[in-house]
């Protein structure tokens, strides 16, 4: 069976990407969409003025994908204000890595704000395949 680049195979659905290499040749929507399906939530159907979510857990939970390395402290600030705006205290940033200053922020976030914000690293969306 094939369908828009992806078969499914015996054991497995070719096509679709199974490596951090593969997902960081994605184009940034489709990206965005596979990390939002993976967590069980659905992408935004905003793709441009998305207000800093790219999109929606099952139970609510705004999602920020950043198809990139080494997160820092300013994109955790900015979707603290994004959460806000949609009236949540919690929410889920998800990237390739993340930096000491975002560590520090989530941190901060929760203590001083009560904001619960989960780090999710792709290479942990991809062991819990």
């Amino acid at each position: 069976m094939k369908k828009s680049g992806v078969s499914i195979g015996e054991n497995d659905i070719i096509g679709l990407p199974r490596t951090l290499e593969e997902l960081k040749e994605m184009k940034p929507f489709e990206f965005q969409n596979w990390a939002c399906q993976k967590l069980t939530g659905r992408a935004s159907e905003k793709k441009v003025g998305d207000m800093g979510i790219n999109g929606w857990l099952i139970d609510g939970r705004p999602i920020q994908v950043k198809q990139s390395e080494n997160i820092g402290r300013n994109v955790i600030d900015n979707f603290e204000t994004a959460i806000r705006r949609v009236k949540k205290d919690k929410g889920v940033v998800v990237a390739f890595s993340f930096g000491r200053g975002a560590y520090e922020e989530v941190a901060r976030a929760k203590l001083e704000d009560g904001l619960d914000i989960e780090l999710k690293t792709v290479g942990e969306i991809l062991k819990e395949e």
